[in-house]
């Protein structure tokens, strides 16, 4: 019991909503909770009465992880259990309350809340309550007593005045209504953890014996933690931000070892039927860095001989590019050989101008279109992410009457790309080159749209999206998801879409699922359904684009042209559903065959495809009834909640 008074009872909430993911961050809570004696259970939200749960186990704790979205109905679950039991202690963790802690303020139902990474501050918390000790002097936890002292507002730089609970930690944005920005002072926040191999084994009993994950034959497990790159949709640039005030704060990237990985994954493959091991990292080693490039070949070689299953990472292009010009290095074919079926290479969008100056992606088209079509000639399918919904500016034609007018906002919006994301396009030079060289009023336009086409920028939003789509399906992939831009907290993406207008700053009404119709007001009603057709539509145009098969093949043209410049127009309730029915059988079957290929009988194969079709229906059309709003699961990582997956 590891010196505990009282054997504490600790049930975690989890929200079985449709992703087909396990929660790993509550399975390593519950791993850690329990070495230290404690007694961990689940809770399935949508499954189990909140009620009776409670009588049954009888929690001293109540934790919940969750990201902007699903925060508010883990918040109000709180609420919920105050009311039967007071004296329950909940806690809450993971991005949102990390980059939102003022909200232990805002509601007196949270009683502690974590910031950042959670392992080693989750084993002194417990600790210290079973054993009535100080729950008011951990790093990266904060409470009700110590709020005062560890959080400030950095734009006022005053300390939190604890008076006023219920009402404190609200601003107007605009016409809505946001959150302060209170951080957590570094000094109370611990480094990153360094020594992965220290971390006991996932509790993977938690949730497979108590869930239909038991039934889904494709196990998760991460390698690594960290991800150093700075796309501007996600938050992990803004994470590694906040590490970079902490004492000791450690290296971004932290890998388990090989040894220690396979022994986790022999364990798990013995205990449960496992047939597909899909790694879950933001990137899968190898980085070009010795280190990582030696732990691939180790890797490579225990996998196949102690594993032996077919398996699935997400890399970057860039990455396999660099590798394999500058290191000879051929990550996917050495990952072929070792029993990889099917690979994740996000594009994120397929236009120039949006991937290198609105989101950062640090790569170019060339370097995706290298690294798929590799991957192709490997023999490998792969599984890509494009977002759609991405705000950009927009060019006038060249005899708009307000031509001047609107290409003064395009220079607007691209000064303030410049000073968000520090990325530069001279439009005053080309102006200048075109008033040089040029006397007549509309060729200066046509040099200056040509000039600016060229570096990506459209005349309307839909030839954006239409453009990313195109060149997604370009790739042959086989199976790629086009979520919708979520305007996440604390990310460049959101500070650029607040900036022009775009959001009002409410993240309040934000859902957890991608699959929702744009939050952007730059949209208008009709536009925002067609993008949805896109999404919907996109998917399942990879049946043809990814197919090895020569008369797919040849339809997949004239099905894009169809579907894309025809059917996505359509946007009556009927039309959406049926395209809603085109992506989720496709879905199913493509991950059945081509992204997460195993063993089934017939009886399994009907069972998932039911199963997978089922929920995928449900977060489609039943999210969209205020009273039944579904959610995503966060992506599992190392914080508790960890960071959500694009």
């Amino acid at each position: 019991m590891s010196g505990l008074k009282t054997k504490l009872k600790i049930l975690f909430g989890m929200r079985d909503d449709g992703d087909m993911t396990e929660p790993m961050n509550l399975m390593l809570l519950s791993s850690l909770a329990k070495k230290n004696g404690c007694l961990t259970d689940i809770w399935v939200m949508e499954r189990d009465d909140l009620r009776d749960t409670i009588q049954k186990i009888k929690p001293d704790i109540i934790a919940f992880s969750g990201i902007t979205g699903s925060h508010k109905y883990y918040v109000q679950a709180a609420h919920n259990i105050k009311e039967i039991n007071p004296k329950i202690k909940v806690i809450v963790g993971g991005p949102h309350f990390t980059f939102f802690p003022g909200e232990i303020l805002r509601h007196e139902c949270i009683d502690f809340l974590c910031v950042g990474e959670g392992d080693d501050a989750w084993v002194e918390w417990t600790l210290a309550f079973a054993n009535n000790g100080d729950t008011n002097n951990i790093p990266n936890i904060v409470s009700k007593e110590n709020a005062q002292r560890v959080l400030t507002n950095p734009q006022s730089g005053n300390l939190i005045l604890i008076g006023g609970l219920k009402n404190e930690g609200l601003k107007s944005v605009g016409n809505s209504v946001g959150m302060v920005d209170y951080v957590l002072n570094p000094a109370f926040m611990r480094g990153r953890k360094t020594n992965l191999d220290d971390l006991p084994f996932l509790d993977r009993g938690l949730v497979y014996d108590n869930t239909e994950f038991k039934y889904r034959y494709k196990r998760t497990i991460m390698a690594s933690r960290g991800c150093p790159f700075r796309c501007t949709y996600c938050f992990e640039h803004q994470w590694n931000e906040m590490y970079r005030g902490v004492k000791n704060s450690g290296s971004i990237r932290q890998l388990y070892g090989v040894d220690r990985l396979i022994s986790e994954l022999e364990e798990f493959v013995g205990q449960y039927d496992t047939r597909f091991i899909k790694f879950y990292d933001d990137v899968f080693p190898p980085f070009p860095n010795p280190a990582e490039r030696e732990w691939h070949q180790q890797f490579c070689e225990e996998y196949p001989k102690r594993i032996g299953l077919p398996f699935h990472v997400l890399t970057r292009c860039d990455l396999v590019v660099n590798l394999l010009d500058n290191h000879k290095l051929d990550i996917l074919r050495d990952w072929k050989k070792a029993g990889m079926a099917s690979v994740t290479m996000s594009i994120e969008s397929g236009n120039p101008f949006i991937r290198d100056h609105v989101i950062i992606r640090d790569m170019t088209g060339n370097d995706i279109n290298r690294a798929f079509k590799h991957a192709w000639d490997v023999g490998l399918t792969t599984f890509p992410n494009t977002i759609l919904g991405i705000p950009a500016p927009l060019l006038p034609k060249v005899d708009d009457a307000r031509f001047d007018d609107k290409m003064r906002e395009v220079g607007r919006q691209c000064k303030i790309l410049k000073e968000i994301n520090h990325r530069k396009i001279d439009l005053q030079e080309v102006q200048k080159i075109a008033e040089q060289w040029f006397t007549d009023k509309y060729e200066r336009r046509r040099y200056i749209l040509n000039f600016l086409k060229s570096v990506g920028l459209r005349e309307d939003f839909k030839s954006y999206d239409r453009e990313s789509v195109k060149f997604t399906l370009a790739q042959r992939p086989g199976f790629p998801e086009f979520p919708i831009l979520a305007p996440y907290p604390k990310t460049k993406a959101t500070e650029w879409a607040i900036a022009i207008g775009a959001f009002d700053g409410n993240f309040e009404k934000l859902h957890a699922s991608y699959q929702e119709v744009s939050y952007l007001d730059c949209y208008d009603d009709e536009y925002k359904k067609v993008m949805h057709n896109f999404e919907l539509l996109g998917s399942f145009l990879s049946l043809f684009a990814g197919s090895r098969n020569r008369f797919m093949q040849w339809l997949n043209p004239y099905m894009q042209m169809l579907c894309l410049n025809y059917l996505a127009e359509i946007t009556n309730s009927k039309a959406v559903r049926f395209y809603g029915w085109l992506y989720t059988t496709s879905k199913a079957y493509m991950h059945l065959t081509r992204i997460y290929p195993m063993r089934y009988s017939s009886w399994e194969k009907w069972r998932f495809f039911k199963q997978m079709t089922g929920l995928d229906f449900w977060k489609q059309f039943k999210e969209r009834k205020k009273t039944k709003t579904i959610l995503r699961s966060e992506r599992p990582g190392q914080t508790l909640g960890g960071p959500p997956s694009l």
